[in-house]
C-alpha cells in the first residue's frame, strides 16, 4: 500500500503497545511534515538478549516489596525464587472474572501493595523505555529527533474485541502513571484505543497481496489467534481511493487462546503422572514449557504418535509414558488440547458472520497462534463449504497488532463500526395518567419546579446495540437546566450503557443490573440564553437548553455538553470525556 506523506503541522510521535496475554509487541512511527510515513516495530527490549525478536513475553517479575524487577529474558531472573513472577495478568483485567479453571492456570497474585492498573503502568514503562532506546540508537540524529516529539506523542494501546470503557479507562490511567502522557485533558486526548482485531485487519489489508487487491463489495473476516483470547471481525469495502471499510457485525472475543491449548494438555499430564517421581511443579512447568515450544507449534497429524521432549536422556518411566526423557502422547489426544479452540472458533463464525460470507469474501488468520499449522488446517477443513480459505501475512504476524495499531491512527480504513451495546440517559417523564407504565409508578412521582407531575427512572436511547455508525457521526438529546433564582450555569449529565435483551429499554427500575452508568459529563452554560416563567411555589424559575453528544463511531465513546452561547451566538462545548466514573481505577 502506497502511502501519502504526512500533512500535519508539526512533528509528531506515535506509539502503540499491543499488551499481550503471553507476548506483547510495540511500534512506532515518526511523522515529519511532508515525509511518507514508515511504521517500525520494536526489535529489541532493554535486557532481553532475543535482539530482533518483535516481541517479548509477558511475564512479569517482582520483589517482595512491590517493586518491578524486568521480565522473563533468559538473564536469570526466573531463577530466583525470591521474585514474585506473573503470568496471564492482563486478564485480570477483563470485564469477567476469570473462572476458577483459569485461575488454576493463572499466576497472577500480585505483589503487595499493586493493582492490576499498578502491573499495566509498570509495564508500559518498560515498552516505552525500550522504544524510547531503539529509536535513539537506530539513527545518529536518533536524540534530537525524540527530543523533538518528546512533549507530542500519541499513544496507541490495542485490547481485545470484548474490553471497552471500563478497560479503556483504566489503561488511560496506567499510561499516565507511566509518566507517557500528561494527567491533563490534552494528555488524555492523546491515548488512543483500538481493538485487536480491527489493528489486525489494518496489518493484514497493508502486509498482504491479498489485502492489496481489495475492491468495492469486498467482505473481509479477520480472525486474530492470540495466547488469552481469540478476536474475529468482520468489514465491508465501501471505497478503494483510498481504502475505507466498515464494520459488518459486532466483533466476537473468545477466551480460547493458545495457552489454553498448553493448560488443557498440562492438565492431562498432570494426571497421568500422579503416582509418578515427576509429579513435581518443576516438572510440570518443564513440560508445559516444552510443549508450547514444540509440539503444540508444529502438530498437524491427529493419527500419529507425538512426544514432548521435557527431561534428560536418562529419564524413564515406561509405566506412566515416558522413554529416554520423551513423554509419549496420541494424535488424539493432542488434537483433544486444540478441540474447544477450534469448534468455538468454528460455531462463532456460523453464528455471527455466516451471511457475510460470499464468493467476494476474504478471511485472514493471523496472532501468535496462527502460527498452528493444526488450527489452520482445521478451520479451513470445518469452513470449506462457506467457501473460505484463510490467508496468513508473508511475514511473522505474532506481534502484527502492534504495526496494525499505528496504521489505526495513520491510516484510519476503518470509517464506521457496530455499537457493542445500548447508550443513553437517565430521564423523568412527564406523567399520563392514560399510560398503564405511569400508573404503575405513580407512587415515585414528584412535582417539579414548573409544575408538572413527573415519574422518574425513565430512560432515553441514544444509540441500540447492534447499529452500524460512521466515525463522524455524533448524536444528541435535548435537556434543559431548571432552577428557582439566577441559573447557577453548573448541569450535569450521566451517560448509561445498557447491556440487556431489550432493544431500546424505556424505564431503569427493570433490568437494574443491566445499566451502569459510563461517564458524567460536566459544564457550565451560563451563558446559555435563558427564559424564565413563574413556578409550581410562584417563584420564577429559570429554564437553559442544553444537549447531552455522544461521539459513537470512534473506538472509545466519548460525550460532551454543547450550549449556544447567549453573547455570541456560537456554538460551545464542554471537553470530551473518556474517563468510566464508577469503576475504582484499581
Amino acid at each position: 500500500m502506497i502511502r501519502t506523506a504526512y500533512n500535519g503541522p508539526s512533528r509528531k510521535l506515535i506509539l502503540a503497545f499491543d499488551i499481550g496475554t503471553t507476548y506483547s509487541g510495540a511500534a512506532y512511527a515518526f511523522l515529519d511534515p511532508g515525509e511518507v510515513p514508515q511504521i517500525n516495530s520494536v526489535t529489541k527490549y532493554l535486557d532481553n538478549p532475543n535482539v530482533g525478536s518483535a516481541k517479548v513475553p509477558s511475564i512479569l517479575y517482582y520483589d517482595q516489596n512491590g517493586n518491578f524487577r524486568g521480565v522473563e529474558n533468559g538473564t536469570g531472573l526466573q531463577d530466583d525464587e525470591s521474585l514474585i513472577e506473573l503470568r496471564w495478568w492482563k486478564l485480570l483485567l477483563g470485564p469477567t472474572e476469570p473462572s476458577a479453571a483459569l485461575r488454576k492456570q493463572m499466576s497472577t497474585d500480585l505483589p503487595r501493595g499493586k493493582t492490576v492498573v499498578d502491573i499495566f503502568s509498570d509495564f508500559m514503562r518498560y515498552l516505552f523505555d525500550s522504544t524510547k532506546a531503539l529509536f535513539i540508537s537506530s539513527d545518529q540524529n536518533g536524540e534530537h529527533r525524540w527530543n523533538s516529539v518528546s512533549r507530542n506523542i500519541e499513544l496507541v494501546l490495542t485490547h481485545p474485541n470484548e474490553w471497552c470503557g471500563p478497560q479503556q479507562s483504566k489503561l488511560r490511567t496506567a499510561a499516565i502513571r507511566a509518566n507517557i502522557v500528561p494527567d491533563t485533558p490534552e494528555g488524555h486526548a492523546r491515548v488512543h484505543f483500538v481493538t485487536e482485531g480491527e489493528a489486525s485487519f489494518n496489518f493484514c489489508v497493508t502486509h498482504t497481496q491479498a489485502g492489496e487487491n481489495l475492491k468495492r463489495g469486498d467482505n473481509v473476516l479477520v480472525v486474530d489467534a492470540g495466547g488469552g483470547t481469540i478476536d474475529i471481525s468482520s468489514y465491508a469495502v465501501t471505497d478503494t481511493g483510498p481504502l475505507q471499510v466498515e464494520e459488518l457485525f459486532q466483533p466476537q472475543c473468545l477466551l480460547q487462546g493458545g495457552e489454553f491449548v498448553t493448560a488443557r494438555a498440562k492438565d492431562m499430564v498432570s494426571e497421568r503422572l500422579k503416582t509418578s517421581i515427576f509429579d513435581t511443579p518443576e516438572d510440570m512447568t518443564a513440560f508445559s514449557r516444552k510443549f508450547d515450544e514444540g509440539l503444540k507449534r508444529v502438530f498437524s497429524d491427529s493419527t500419529a504418535v507425538q512426544y514432548v521432549k521435557f527431561g534428560s536422556p536418562r529419564d524413564n518411566d515406561p509405566k506412566h509414558g515416558i522413554k529416554a526423557g520423551r513423554f509419549m502422547l496420541t494424535g488424539h489426544q493432542v488434537s483433544g488440547f486444540f478441540e474447544p479452540s477450534v469448534q468455538s472458533t468454528v460455531d462463532t463464525i456460523r453464528e455471527y458472520f455466516t451471511e457475510i460470507l460470499s464468493m467476494n469474501s476474504l478471511a485472514f488468520l493471523v496472532g501468535g497462534f496462527a502460527s498452528s499449522p493444526w488450527l489452520s488446517d482445521q478451520l479451513n477443513r470445518r469452513l470449506s463449504d462457506l467457501g473460505l480459505n484463510f490467508f496468513k501475512p508473508d511475514t511473522n504476524t505474532g506481534k502484527a497488532v502492534a504495526v496494525g495499531a499505528v496504521s489505526f491512527y495513520i491510516d484510519r480504513f476503518v470509517r464506521g463500526r457496530i455499537s457493542k451495546f445500548t447508550y443513553g440517559v437517565p430521564c423523568a417523564v412527564v406523567y399520563n395518567p392514560f399510560d398503564p407504565e405511569h400508573v404503575k409508578r405513580e407512587d415515585k412521582t414528584y412535582m417539579d419546579l414548573e409544575g408538572d407531575k413527573c415519574v422518574p427512572g425513565g430512560f432515553t436511547t441514544l444509540l441500540s446495540k447492534g447499529t452500524r455508525v460512521l466515525e463522524s457521526r455524533e448524536i444528541k438529546t435535548q435537556r434543559w437546566a431548571i432552577s428557582e433564582g439566577v441559573p447557577t450555569g453548573k448541569v450535569m449529565a450521566g451517560i448509561r450503557k445498557y447491556h440487556g435483551s431489550e432493544k431500546e429499554p424505556e424505564w431503569t427500575d427493570v433490568e437494574r443490573d443491566r445499566f451502569e452508568t459510563l461517564c458524567h459529563v460536566v459544564a457550565d452554560i451560563s451563558e446559555a440564553p435563558w427564559r424564565c416563567k413563574t413556578g409550581a411555589s410562584g417563584k420564577l424559575c429559570y429554564i437553559q437548553k442544553y444537549d447531552v453528544v455522544l461521539m459513537v463511531g470512534l473506538t472509545e465513546l466519548k460525550a460532551q455538553i454543547r450550549w449556544t452561547d447567549s453573547t455570541t451566538g456560537m456554538e460551545r462545548r464542554s471537553l470530551f470525556v473518556f474517563r468510566t466514573m464508577q469503576y475504582p481505577l484499581d
